[in-house]
């Protein structure tokens, strides 16, 4: 299964598309903003470097700083 995301202009784009996809009986779903910064961390996570880590105090340490 392929995974296609548009972005609308306006509402009016967005119930066309909506109104093509359902006559044509294709799934869709439209991604709420906790939906779309799921992605955003899921994608840091994935890029993010775990093999560098620092000493647990240091890092409470700038926390607490």
């Amino acid at each position: 299964m392929n995974t296609l995301l548009i972005q609308t202009a306006n509402n009016q784009e967005l119930i066309l598309v909506e109104n093509f996809l359902k006559q044509h009986h294709l799934k869709s779903r439209i991604l709420t903003d906790d939906d779309k910064e799921d992605i955003v961390l899921g994608r840091m996570m994935e890029e993010t470097n775990y093999t560098e880590t620092i000493d647990t105090a240091d890092f409470l340490k700038q926390l607490r700083s």
